[in-house]
């Protein structure tokens, strides 16, 4: 395989992440291979699923590959196999048909391989199949008609779309844990798919990738029951660490933690919206640092700005470690129609630091900021300079809330955070109390995914019923009042109160 290896690989451009011998044997170790007719590899690469798969295995392969130097070195380095017939096309994977899959009906296939591990606009339009409806499964939308879609994703709907009459098809494919999210949910109203396992692999050693991924098995087809919930384990071949599962058309990812507070799913209008913090995408220019010599930007140039427009600001890291604002920045933007127009007016040093820095923010590449006001920026508006924020850090792999008071200009926080806001002292410490309850963190680690990059997202935090200020008893709003300006903190037996009032 030395020769295969050798090969220049552009993983940016392809989302080539190609897998070791040791990895594929570990793999092909968990199926029963004696029991297939046919085995497809939807994008065979360098050929490490089909030189390891075991001799036992009686199967006929058929496989796809676009690129012609992997299709040839391949092909060339299986060429003299006396086991088995490999059918090895080059081509666009997504060209393959039902008459590719020249067995008869009652046949037992496997799926199995490594497709890309990226999206179309991460591809840069290689190899990214036809921009169709992929999902003419009942019930789905169109998957391609979305302006992003993961390649993976894609190509194994188009298999499970092209295989479906058969009676059993396996399918054990190396994907990404969004497309395992995806699937699930894209998979729910499909008849005769089911054993959904999902077990994690360390992309870092196998891969030098830092995502969440893993072997993901099912089974579609006539003879399998139907069943949309999938078990995770923590390595292949390891235990049980969990359970996922659709509920009304939404992502478990912890179902026995779910049944407990599924109570607090929002099924009615949200009374409280879920913010973004401030996006601006200039770190270094418009993060400031107070110190006793007075304010710099990060690359330590001295800063002379007027101080009625300097907001504390907490990064997602401040909110989560429970630290004090460390940075300052501008605000003079009351909203995203706020065209700008007199504030040389108003912050004539403010303006003049802008203009200095004119060109870094031209440079800019966030489309967001296209047909804007040169200085603009976004995540702000009447809720920005409200007294009092709720916010939560988003990255980070549990939900912590802080009450962000003024001090004395009200805070604010980075993009990476969110959080709700008010001027009503009381109604913030409420927030506050409904949103560090035990039973709220346990059902929104539930309905978060562990392997999202931004875990407590506006999504997810807008399933949890928060009821209205105004609806708790007055003696409770007392007592929370009471609480928090007293220990900074809501004893357990508060804290158990105010969830048998939300359970009613």
């Amino acid at each position: 395989m030395s020769s295969l290896l050798s090969i220049e690989l552009s993983k940016r451009q392809r989302g080539d992440f190609q897998t070791p011998e040791p990895l594929a044997r570990l793999i092909w170790d968990q199926l029963d291979t004696t029991k297939y007719d046919l085995v497809i590899e939807p994008t065979f690469g360098l050929g490490a699923f089909l030189t390891t798969i075991p001799p036992e295995c009686p199967a006929q392969v058929v496989g796809w590959k676009i690129h012609h130097e992997y299709h040839a070195a391949t092909t060339a380095h299986l060429a003299d196999s006396q086991v088995r017939r490999f059918a090895l096309r080059q081509g666009d994977v997504f060209d393959a048909t039902f008459k590719n899959i020249e067995v008869p009906a009652n046949a037992s296939i496997l799926i199995i391989g490594n497709p890309p591990w990226v999206t179309n606009a991460g591809l840069g339009g290689v190899n990214t199949g036809p921009k169709v409806n992929l999902k003419t499964l009942p019930g789905l939308d169109a998957l391609t008609g979305k302006g992003n879609f993961d390649i993976a994703e894609n190509i194994i709907l188009h298999f499970v779309n092209l295989i479906r009459g058969f009676r059993s098809t396996h399918l054990a494919l190396l994907v990404k844990w969004t497309v395992v999210r995806n699937l699930l949910l894209f998979l729910d109203q499909v008849t005769n798919a089911g054993d959904f396992q999902y077990y994690r692999v360390d992309a870092m050693r196998w891969f030098g990738a830092a995502v969440d991924a893993g072997l993901l098995t099912f089974k579609v087809g006539a003879d399998v029951v139907t069943r949309h919930s999938c078990t995770v384990f923590d390595a292949i071949g390891g235990q049980q660490v969990g359970e996922v599962g659709v509920v009304d058309d939404r992502l478990v990812y912890d179902t026995a933690s779910y049944q407990r507070t599924a109570f607090l799913e929002r099924r009615s209008p949200p009374v409280y919206i879920w913010r973004q913090g401030i996006k601006h995408d200039l770190r270094d220019r418009f993060e400031l640092i107070p110190s006793v010599n007075g304010l710099h930007n990060r690359h330590g140039e001295n800063v002379d700005i007027e101080p009625e427009v300097l907001y504390p600001l907490y990064k997602g890291s401040d909110l989560f470690n429970g630290r004090a604002a460390r940075f300052v920045v501008p605000l003079y933007q009351r909203d995203l129609q706020d065209q700008l127009q007199n504030l040389p007016q108003r912050s004539p040093k403010l303006w003049a630091y802008l203009e200095e820095h004119a060109d870094e923010f031209r440079q800019r590449r966030s489309r967001i900021y296209c047909g804007r006001p040169q200085f603009a920026i976004f995540g702000i508006g009447a809720y920005t300079y409200r007294q009092y924020k709720i916010a939560i850090a988003s990255f980070y792999s549990e939900p912590v809330f802080r009450l962000l008071e003024p001090s004395p200009l009200p805070a604010v926080t980075d993009d990476t955070c969110y959080l709700l806001a008010t001027d009503d002292y009381a109604e913030a410490v409420f927030l506050l109390a409904m949103l560090t309850l035990p039973v709220a963190k346990e059902f929104l680690l539930a309905i978060s995914s562990p392997g999202s990059k931004r875990r407590f997202s506006k999504e997810v935090l807008s399933r949890l019923t928060i009821p209205p200020f105004s609806a708790c008893p007055q003696s409770l709003r007392s007592l929370i009042v009471d609480s928090w300006r007293v220990d900074r903190a809501f004893s357990a037996s508060l804290q158990s109160e105010l969830t048998t009032w939300l359970e009613t």
